[in-house]
């Protein structure tokens, strides 16, 4: 029984291999979800923290110094319990973390070196996560910034190719939880930190709902756009009007671009973006929802 929903981000690929690597993480962590629901949402993103397709863990974006920092959150919407890992590197798995920091500590987020030595601390070995493509991306961008151009590279990746943000939700019958995993904006600034460890702002979830999203953070984070779903769907909306709500009020208030996906209570999903593209796997009482597609809202919006 339950239900887990999960996207590979933001302009991300829907191509066959993007798309099989979604679901047989939704399938994989659905197996678990009768156990844990933290524990589901753990297995899910690690497995798209440890493939480089994705903008998470291994694979993620390089900061402007061409480093790697990354953050990663978990909500339990039960007992209202939130952990975050911001700006962590050398590590696979910053949502492993994640849920350590939430089991084993009082604290709620940690950061930078910080975290670092929290997970070196609870037995997270130092990791290289700078793939080769991300590598050769940079260094094509920053050699396009010494020529005075402006780097042709997708801004949530770097990469001629697209990804941004995971994230997945999950309702086990009885409760929601969410959770997040990124390397951010190709090219941050050193130190900048996300939506992803902010909670209401690009990950949410209560007794009314699970939501998490992807897109440029600082819009979500000064909106408080995840809670903004939580409060519509509180109100009598389905998540899919909640989201649209969301996303048309996000391009209202900031003309940003944007990916959400949200359960709630009753065990309805809903999920839409206005961008070139957004993947979201969802599985129902462990079978696969076949051509599941969230709702592009792109043209809609840009007419406004």
């Amino acid at each position: 029984m339950g239900i887990i929903a999960v996207h590979g981000g933001l302009d991300t690929s829907r191509d066959k291999q993007y798309l099989e690597i979604l679901q047989d993480a939704a399938l994989q962590g659905h197996g678990l979800l009768a156990k844990s629901r933290v524990q589901a949402l753990e297995a899910v993103l690690r497995i798209l923290e440890e493939s480089p397709k994705f903008n998470c863990g291994y694979g993620s974006v390089l900061n402007f110094d061409g480093v790697v920092e990354m953050d990663a959150a978990i909500v339990d919407g039960v007992f209202s319990r939130f952990s975050a890992i911001a700006a962590i590197r050398d590590v696979h798995n910053p949502v492993s973390v994640a849920r350590a920091l939430m089991e084993k500590t009082k604290d709620v987020i940690l950061a930078g070196d910080g975290a670092i030595k929290f997970a070196r601390k609870h037995g997270f070995p130092t990791a290289n996560c700078v793939s080769d493509e991300q590598l050769d991306a940079w260094q094509k961008a920053r050699e396009s910034l010494a020529r005075g151009e402006k780097p042709t590279q997708n801004l949530y990746t770097g990469l001629a190719y697209h990804g941004d943000t995971v994230g997945c939700v999950v309702w086990d019958g009885e409760g929601l939880a969410a959770a997040s995993s990124t390397g951010g904006c190709s090219l941050k600034t050193p130190g900048r930190v996300g939506d992803t460890p902010c909670l209401g702002g690009g990950i949410f979830a209560s007794k009314t709902s699970a939501v998490v999203c992807t897109g440029v953070g600082e819009a979500f984070i000064e909106t408080l756009t995840s809670k903004y779903v939580d409060e519509v769907i509180a109100g009598g909306s389905e998540p899919q009007q909640a989201i649209k709500s969301a996303l048309k009020r996000l391009h209202e208030l900031k003309k940003a671009e944007g990916g959400i996906l949200a359960v709630d209570a009753r065990g309805r999903v809903g999920s839409a973006f206005n961008a070139g593209q957004f993947p979201v796997v969802v599985v129902v009482d462990g079978k696969l929802l076949e051509d599941y597609q969230p709702v592009n809202l792109r043209q809609e919006l840009s007419v406004h």
